[in-house]
């Protein structure tokens, strides 16, 4: 059956329009003829780094791109130089893409403290509580993926400021529908794939390393375009010189050849999102989570996270609930069975609307909820 109504940009966002055209234009006019006509895609990598800067207040200098969340967070986790008795926070129910590559580091003699959940959120005195000078790295989700609670990231740099240790943020829940300032909430890297909020292609995505931390991912891959002077090298007439310094970038990580017609509908997306502007979107997308929440409370349901209103600064554009009379993945597919697509992560029923979300398509999604509820 065809959506009637899409709530699922926390799982996987609609491919944006003038991300598909471009896209669309690169495979039908560009792809065909090889190198004759590579010079109109080439462009669009430093295009969408310029943008992506903008939208995080940062230079581009700090911007690389990657294929996911997961490629950011292993350049971290496997880049620093760990030491024996280091240690790491995680938070308790995070998603696996932000627990799995630090828990590796445990062969290294990498110990880790947990942040527990308490009400589908994480409180700043929990995390306090777990630092020590021994702290290295503070692995946050800006974003909760299941019940869309959202952590003061601005609290948390203060918190590791304290002990020394550095912030590595997931922001796959956050990037595309929640501004987020990194001049002003000074995280040391963050990782965001652009399938979700961003509605980019697969296989994109964004990865932030501040300026004065490159030098600390000793150990990242670097293909042969990551070295100062290797596209000139090739050109050359002399012979082949191996003795290149590493671009003093974060692109520097992105190794050889990309996918372009990937980078083009990435770099058509984030040219929309600038040109809205996220201090626009993310009203929206906040307003429809609100209204869901509220809807929810009619039909006697509770939201995963709680809400002391719209402008809760642990709000965000998921809402969560579970429905004590049926199952939540049964419920799911009733609801995809009416048109309406949401998700089912952890055992809540998960809905997020994003600003491209029309206000009947919260009202269909409500509506149905009071058909099919017990």
């Amino acid at each position: 059956m065809t959506d009637r109504a899409y709530l699922d940009h926390a799982g996987f966002g609609r491919l944006r329009p003038p991300a598909l055209s471009a896209m669309r234009t690169a495979l039908e006019e560009v792809m065909p003829y090889g190198s004759v006509e590579l010079g109109q895609v080439f462009w669009a990598r430093n295009a969408a780094r310029r943008t992506m800067a903008g939208l995080l207040n940062r230079s581009p200098a700090e911007i690389a791109f990657v294929p996911n969340t997961s490629t950011g967070v292993h350049l971290v986790a496997d880049g620093l130089d760990w030491r024996p008795g280091d240690r790491v926070v995680l938070f308790d129910r995070d998603f696996p893409a932000n627990v799995r590559p630090w828990l590796r580091l445990a062969r290294q003699g990498v110990e880790f403290d947990w942040v527990p959940m308490r009400e589908g959120g994480h409180r700043l005195e929990d995390l306090a509580a777990v630092l020590t000078p021994a702290t290295r790295l503070i692995a946050v989700s800006h974003v909760n993926f299941a019940t869309g609670f959202r952590i003061d990231l601005a609290a948390v740099c203060a918190l590791a400021a304290e002990v020394g240790a550095l912030v590595s943020v997931d922001a796959v829940q956050s990037l595309g529908a929640l501004p987020l300032d990194l001049t002003a909430t000074p995280v040391d890297f963050l990782a965001a794939g652009a399938h979700k909020w961003l509605g980019g292609p697969t296989g994109t995505g964004v990865f932030y390393c501040r300026a004065d931390r490159l030098e600390l991912l000793r150990s990242t891959p670097t293909g042969w375009y990551g070295f100062e002077g290797a596209a000139e090298l090739t050109k050359g007439p002399g012979p082949l010189s191996y003795q290149l310094p590493e671009r003093p970038a974060a692109a520097r990580v992105e190794g050889g050849m990309y996918d372009l017609v990937g980078m083009v509908g990435l770099a058509a997306t984030l040219a929309e999102l600038a040109e809205l502007g996220l201090d626009t979107v993310a009203p929206r997308v906040l307003a429809h989570a609100q209204r869901l929440r509220q809807g929810l409370a009619e039909l006697g349901l509770t939201a995963a996270t709680p809400s002391t209103g719209p402008d809760c600064p642990s709000n965000s554009g998921i809402v969560s609930f579970s429905c004590p009379e049926v199952d939540s993945a049964e419920l799911v597919a009733a609801l995809a069975h009416s048109g309406v697509q949401v998700s089912v992560p952890a055992g809540l029923v998960r809905v997020s609307p994003h600003y491209w979300t029309t206000d009947e398509e919260i009202d269909l999604f409500l509506l149905t909820m009071k058909e099919i509820k017990p």
